[in-house]
């Protein structure tokens, strides 16, 4: 009976292992109190299952059976995918792995110099070795100081994940070495402290490259930001130089209107005429774009910009859309990188082929948003982004991914598509201000 009570120990023992260190690498999908009755009720059944069938049941079958339970509790607790919970199980695998070959081959080279190991030095053994699981994951966390995984980052866990594996089967190949006698204590000894040290290595090798691939993403951000400082100044720029024209030109029509108030028939309906046309003229020449909200004139106008310098032939289609509630960031961050996405896939083509049509429609407390633009051939596939056509993909494809997330934050859909050498990317965002 007290065999069967101490694998409910160790069994639960490795489970809260497992949540401190998935804990660093993942948000928890559930309130504290379901997520921790659902470790508890996970590693009851799996004690159970091993205190029923582990006579009888293969060394290999445990592997799995361990395996899969991790990976079942990464899906089933926390946010993140598949790919993503397989390597994160196979690192903590094979981290309690290389603590029990390490912690049982340094008893077995002390146990020569022993007669006989009782029972309740056995518990305590078992209990000190998984305290120490439990250290090691602690650690881990307190290490990562909170700072969780993006799940669309799972590539750069590829080569821990790998590196854990190898762990695991040298620890099973060396062990099954010992027991077949080919292999002495002390070798193996020394063998499970570099494995211990590899696996280690495997977790700082984590930490490590999510910090480089933070600051690749820091830099691909700071060059964004100031390719967009560049053009703000350019439209700017454009913009300066076009008021000093419209001075100059309303210095001009002034005295026009002076010479047509001086004469001696006015002809007021000739006036007016002259005003309104004046007038209309004047708007086409401030704004390429005019939706009556002053940041969303500011943002087209300058992509608008951009787009006529680069020869690509730009076209507009909105409404009023001074009522608009949504957050100006948010909408930033969908305008910006489509009309972006939209001008790099035209400067690809010759300029004949570069157009680019823009709606922006409020109806309904909905914004209609699209863009559709002449581009090379895009290879769509369902429920994913399009790959990045850029020259380096590896520093870019942030743009359609910050797009996806903004609109997840307003629980909408989009829908992208390419026919006939023309991409679109169309969607509604509903005209309220989500914080």
């Amino acid at each position: 009976m007290s065999d069967y009570f101490l694998t409910y120990l160790w069994t639960w023992m490795e489970c809260f292992s497992a949540i401190l260190l998935f804990d660093a690498f993942s948000a928890r999908k559930r309130n504290r109190v379901v997520h921790w009755i659902t470790v508890t009720a996970v590693a009851f059944l799996d004690a159970t299952l091993l205190n029923f069938a582990a006579t009888t049941m293969p060394n290999y079958s445990k592997i799995v059976i361990a395996f899969a339970l991790y990976f079942f509790m990464h899906r089933l607790l926390y946010t993140s995918n598949g790919m993503f919970s397989f390597y994160i199980s196979i690192v903590f695998y094979a981290t309690i792995c290389c603590v029990d070959n390490c912690w049982y081959t340094i008893l077995l080279l002390m146990s020569e110099a022993q007669d006989s190991v009782t029972t309740g030095e056995m518990v305590w053994q078992n209990l000190f070795m998984h305290s120490v699981i439990i250290a090691v994951c602690f650690l881990q966390a307190k290490a990562r100081n909170g700072k969780l995984s993006q799940a669309t980052n799972f590539r750069w866990y590829t080569i821990p994940a790998v590196l854990s594996l190898a762990s695991v089967l040298l620890i099973f190949f060396f062990g099954s070495c010992f027991q077949q006698g080919q292999i002495s204590i002390q070798p193996l000894c020394v063998c499970a402290t570099f494995i211990t040290v590899m696996q280690i290595a495997a977790l700082l090798l984590i930490s490590w490259m999510e910090q480089n691939a933070n600051f690749r993403e820091e830099a691909i951000s700071l060059q964004a930001k100031s390719k967009a400082q560049q053009e703000s100044i350019e439209a700017l720029s454009a913009a300066y130089a076009q008021q000093r024209k419209l001075t100059h030109d309303f210095r001009a029509h002034l005295s026009t209107l002076d010479g047509m108030l001086m004469q001696q028939n006015i002809d007021i309906n000739k006036i007016q005429t002259y005003i309104h046309s004046l007038q209309s003229k004047q708007n086409e020449r401030i704004l390429l774009v005019n939706t009556h909200h002053a940041a969303l004139d500011a943002l087209l106008n300058q992509k608008a910009l951009v787009a006529k310098n680069r020869k690509i032939d730009i076209q507009f289609s909105v409404n009023d859309l001074s009522p608009i509630k949504i957050d100006m960031v948010d909408l930033t961050v969908v305008i910006s990188n489509t009309l972006d996405n939209a001008i790099e896939a035209c400067e690809k083509l010759p300029e004949t082929d570069r157009q680019i049509y823009v709606q922006a429609l409020l109806e309904e407390d909905e914004l209609f948003y699209a863009v559709r633009n002449k581009s090379l051939p895009v290879n769509m596939i369902a429920n994913q982004l399009p790959a990045s056509t850029k020259e380096n993909p590896s520093f870019h494809g942030y743009g359609l991914q910050n797009v996806h997330t903004t609109l997840e934050k307003y629980h909408t859909l989009y829908a992208m598509d390419y026919e006939n050498g023309w991409f679109e990317f169309a969607t509604e965002l509903p005209n309220t201000l989500i914080s």
